[in-house]
C-alpha cells in the first residue's frame, strides 16, 4: 500500500510544473481613477477561444484563476465604456497586469438601441448613463436629472432644488460642489454620467445625499446663455443671462437675472371662533378684493481655478427682494359678542437687499487625505410696513433690520486603504440681528443666534457585502436677546447606519439619527404686533430647541426594466415648535411653545422604467400618518397619495405629462389640517442644440381650485378656503439660446441662492 502511495506521489510530482495553473490579477479604473464596479473580463485565446473570465469588485479589482502559462488576449467591456481588447502573456507564476483605463462612450451608447439597464448599481452609488434622447431633450443640467427619472429623487426645475428620500441633495460637478446656477447652466451633451448617493460616504460624507456631474472638461472658449419666461393668465416672468469665459485653468463666471409675479383673483372665506376672557367671538372674513405684487433682482460673479491638487472659487452676489404690493379688503361678519358687519383693508410692504462674499478651497493633500473649507458671509437689510384698518380703527408698524451671519465649514476626510474612512467636520453658524420697530409698539431688539457642530463619522467595509457608517458628534447652540445673559444648549447627535448588497442590483439598509434645530430667529423675538384688535402676535424667548429621532429601513433594486425605491421611516420632533394661544383680558395672544411632540410615520416607493426609446415613466405612491401628543391636542391625520411622471421623446420633440393626486396633511410646524387638490400638468419642448423653446400649461381644466385649512387651538379655531389666479388654468412660454464662441466651454450649473433671513415677526 505504502509503495503505491510513493508512486502516485512521484507521478503527480513530476506532473505537477506541467499543469501548473495561476492568478491573473488587475485593476479597471475609469478616467476619474476611480475603480470600475462589474466590469466583464474575458480571457481568450490567440484564436479567440474562451478560456476564462470574471468581473471586478467594488474596488475594480478583479482576480481569475486557473490560467496556464501561454500568450492571451484579454477583453474588457462595461456599459458606457468603449471596450478594450489587451493582449498579454501569462508566466508561470501569477502575475498582475498593467492598470485598465476605461473610456466613457457616451456618443455610442446613445447612437443604438440598449436593451440593457443605464442604471448602474456601483458598491456605494447609483451611476446613471444618460442616453441619447434624454440628452437631446434637456437644456440644463436639472432638465436632465429630471429626464433620468431617478427613484425617489425630486427635481424642481422650477424652484431648482433637488430632494432625496434623505433629504435635500448637495451637488457637485467633478466632484467639486456646485450651486444652482452652475447646474442650470450645465450644458447636457457635456454630460458624461451622473452619480447618485443615496448613503453618502467617502468625500461625500456629511450630505443628506450627493448628485456628481462627471462632465467634458475644457480649458479656452466660452459661452453666452439667456433665457426666458413668461407666465399666461397672470403677470409673471423669468428672465436671466449667464456667461462664462475658461482660460486654462481659470473659469469666470457671471449670471443676473430679474423675475416677477403679480396676480388677483384671491378669493378666502375664514370662519374664526375667538374665547376670549369675558365673550366668545364668532367672526366670518370674506375676501373682496386682493392683489399681489412682488419683484427680484440679482447680479453673480464667480472665479474658479482647478488643478489636480486643489480647487479654489470665490464668489460675490446681489440680490434684491421687494414686495411692494400685498393688500387686501375683507368683509368681517361679527355674531355672538356685539354683532355687526364692517370692512378692513390690510397692505403689507416688505424689502431685502443681501450683498453676499463666498470662498472655498478642496485640497487634496495626497491619495488618502482631503480638505474642503468654507466661508460665506452675507448682510441683509430688512424693511415691513405693515397697515390694518378696521371700520374707523387703524394699527400700523414699521420695522427695519440689519442682519449679519456667515458660515465656516471645514471637512476632513482620510481613507487609509479602500475598506476604511474616516471623516471628521467643524462648522460654526452665526446670525446677529439688530431690528427697530416703530407704530403700534416701539421697541429695539437685539439677538444672537449660532451653532457649533463637531461631527466625527467612521465607515468601514466588510467585504463586499456590508457597509457601516458610524457618526457620532456634538451640538452646541447658543442664542441671547437684547439685556439677558447668553444661553448654551447641548445635543448629541448621530447618523448610523448598515448597507447589506444581496447583489449587483439590490441593497438594502437601515439606520437611526438624532439631530436638533435651533428655533427660528423670529419667533424668540419678544416684541408685540397687532394681527387685528382681537388678536396680537408675540415671539417667546423661552423656546426649547426641537430634538430631531428619524428611524429608517430602504430598499433599492432593478427587477426586470423597474428601477425601484421604497423607504419607511419613523420621524419624531421632540419639543416641536408650534403656534400657542392663550388670553390676555379680551385679547388672543398669538404666540409660541415647544413642550409636546410631532409623531410621523411614513412609507413610500417610486418606480420608474424605459418602455422604450421614445417612452419613459416614473410612478410614486407615499402614505403618511401624523399624530401629536401635545396635551389638550390630540391631533392625527393619515393620508395616501400617488403621482406619475411620463415623457415621450419624438424627433426634435419631448412631451412630458405629469399628475400628483389631492393631500391631507397635518402640518409639523403650524399643527394645521390641510387639504391640497391634484395638481396635473403638460409640457411641449422644442430642442436642437443651442436652442430651446417650450410652453407648457398647469391644471388647464381646473377652475377653482381650493386650498383649504382648519385648525382647533381650544380657544382659538378657524377653517379657511383659498383660491387664487395662480391656482388654476395657467400655462407658460420658455425661449433659451447658447452662444458658444473659442472653443466650446462645458456650461456650468448655475445656483444663486434666493432665501433671504430675517428676524423680523410679522403679523400675518
Amino acid at each position: 500500500m505504502y509503495q503505491i502511495l510513493l508512486i502516485l506521489s512521484l507521478i503527480l510530482g513530476v506532473m505537477q510544473p506541467v499543469q501548473a495553473q495561476h492568478i491573473l490579477k488587475g485593476v479597471v479604473y475609469d478616467e476619474a481613477g476611480t475603480g470600475v464596479f462589474s466590469t466583464t473580463l474575458r480571457v481568450l485565446t490567440e484564436d479567440s477561444v474562451f478560456v476564462s473570465g470574471g468581473i471586478t469588485d467594488g474596488n475594480g479589482d478583479f482576480e481569475i484563476k486557473n490560467i496556464k502559462a501561454g500568450k492571451y488576449i484579454l477583453a474588457v467591456s462595461n456599459i458606457g465604456y468603449a471596450g478594450q481588447f489587451i493582449a498579454f502573456e501569462m508566466p508561470g507564476s501569477d502575475y498582475t497586469l498593467p492598470a485598465v483605463v476605461l473610456k466613457t462612450d457616451v456618443v455610442a451608447l446613445g447612437e443604438v438601441t440598449v436593451r440593457g439597464s443605464t442604471f448602474i448599481r456601483k458598491k456605494d452609488h447609483l451611476l446613471v448613463i444618460p442616453d441619447k434622447q434624454q440628452i437631446k431633450h434637456a437644456f440644463s443640467g436639472y432638465d436632465l436629472l429630471y429626464n433620468l427619472m431617478i427613484p425617489g429623487l425630486d427635481v424642481n426645475r422650477k424652484d431648482k432644488k433637488v430632494t432625496a428620500t434623505t433629504g435635500e441633495a448637495t451637488l457637485y460637478i467633478n466632484g467639486v460642489k456646485a450651486d444652482f446656477r452652475d447646474v442650470q447652466n450645465l450644458r447636457p451633451r457635456d454630460i458624461e454620467k451622473v452619480e447618485y448617493y443615496t448613503l453618502p460616504t467617502g468625500k461625500y460624507t456629511g450630505d443628506a445625499a450627493s448628485i456628481n456631474y462627471i462632465t467634458k472638461t475644457y480649458t479656452t472658449g466660452g459661452y453666452v446663455n439667456m433665457e426666458a419666461e413668461q407666465k399666461i393668465g397672470y403677470l409673471g416672468g423669468n428672465y436671466d443671462v449667464a456667461a462664462k469665459l475658461s482660460h486654462k485653468q481659470t473659469n469666470y463666471s457671471f449670471y443676473g437675472g430679474y423675475s416677477t409675479t403679480g396676480y388677483g383673483g384671491i378669493k378666502k372665506e375664514k370662519n374664526e371662533t375667538l374665547f376670549l376672557s369675558d365673550y366668545t367671538v364668532n367672526r366670518n372674513r370674506e375676501t373682496g378684493y386682493a392683489n399681489y405684487r412682488s419683484n427680484y433682482k440679482y447680479i453673480h460673479l464667480q472665479v474658479s481655478n482647478n488643478t489636480k491638487k486643489r480647487n479654489l472659487l470665490s464668489r460675490f452676489s446681489l440680490n434684491h427682494s421687494a414686495t411692494p404690493q400685498n393688500d387686501r379688503d375683507e368683509r368681517l361678519n361679527y355674531t355672538g359678542h356685539n354683532v355687526r358687519s364692517v370692512m378692513s383693508s390690510e397692505k403689507t410692504e416688505s424689502n431685502s437687499l443681501r450683498p453676499t462674499a463666498y470662498l472655498r478651497g478642496d485640497f487634496n493633500l495626497s491619495e488618502k487625505h482631503l480638505l474642503k473649507s468654507e466661508f460665506v458671509t452675507w448682510y441683509t437689510r430688512n424693511t415691513y410696513e405693515r397697515t390694518y384698518t378696521e371700520d374707523q380703527r387703524r394699527s400700523s408698524t414699521s420695522v427695519n433690520e440689519n442682519l449679519y451671519s456667515f458660515v465656516m465649514t471645514n471637512r476632513y476626510t482620510f481613507r487609509p486603504d479602500a475598506y476604511n474612512t474616516f471623516f471628521t467636520r467643524l462648522n460654526h453658524y452665526h446670525d446677529i440681528s439688530s431690528l427697530t420697530y416703530t407704530g403700534d409698539y416701539d421697541s429695539r431688539q437685539h439677538l444672537q443666534k449660532g451653532e457649533t457642530l463637531l461631527m466625527f463619522d467612521y465607515t468601514h467595509e466588510f467585504g463586499e457585502k456590508i457597509t457601516l457608517s458610524i457618526d457620532p458628534g456634538i451640538s452646541l447652540m447658543n442664542y441671547r436677546l437684547q439685556n439677558e445673559r447668553m444661553k448654551y444648549v447641548w445635543t448629541f447627535r448621530t447618523n448610523t447606519w448598515v448597507r447589506y448588497r444581496f447583489n449587483s442590483l439590490h441593497w438594502i439598509g437601515v439606520g437611526f439619527s438624532h439631530h436638533n434645530n435651533q428655533p427660528e430667529i423670529s419667533t424668540l423675538n419678544e416684541v408685540d404686533q397687532t394681527i387685528d384688535f382681537y388678536q396680537i402676535k408675540r415671539g417667546n424667548p423661552n423656546l426649547k430647541n426641537t430634538k430631531l429621532l428619524n428611524l429608517y429601513m430602504m430598499y433599492e433594486g432593478r427587477i426586470g426594466p423597474f428601477n425601484m425605491q421604497a423607504r419607511v421611516w419613523k420621524e419624531q420632533f421632540k419639543h416641536n415648535i408650534y403656534p400657542h394661544y392663550y388670553t390676555e383680558g379680551n385679547k388672543l395672544i398669538s404666540s409660541y411653545c415647544s413642550d409636546g411632540s410631532f409623531n410621523r410615520f411614513n412609507a413610500d416607493m417610486s418606480v420608474s422604467c424605459r418602455i422604450s426609446d421614445h417612452i419613459r415613466t416614473r410612478l410614486g405612491l407615499e402614505y403618511h400618518d401624523m399624530y401629536t401628543d401635545i396635551e389638550q391636542l390630540h391631533l392625527s391625520r393619515k393620508n395616501f397619495a400617488a403621482s406619475a411622471d411620463v415623457n415621450y421623446f419624438i424627433q426634435s420633440f419631448a412631451i412630458n405629462a405629469y399628475l400628483k393626486t389631492p393631500k391631507k396633511i397635518l402640518d409639523q410646524s403650524r399643527l394645521v389640517l390641510m387639504e391640497t387638490p391634484m395638481i396635473y400638468g403638460l409640457s411641449v419642448r422644442y430642442s436642437n442644440r443651442n436652442l430651446m423653446a417650450e410652453a407648457g400649461t398647469e391644471n388647464p381644466f381646473t377652475r377653482q381650485a381650493q386650498y383649504r385649512e382648519y385648525a382647533d387651538y381650544n380657544i382659538y379655531r378657524y377653517d379657511q378656503t383659498q383660491t387664487s389666479r395662480i391656482y388654476q388654468q395657467t400655462a407658460y412660454l420658455k425661449l433659451a439660446y447658447t452662444f458658444d464662441f473659442g472653443r466650446k466651454t462645458s456650461r456650468e450649473q448655475s445656483e444663486v441662492d434666493k432665501t433671504i433671513k430675517s428676524a423680523i415677526l410679522k403679523a400675518e
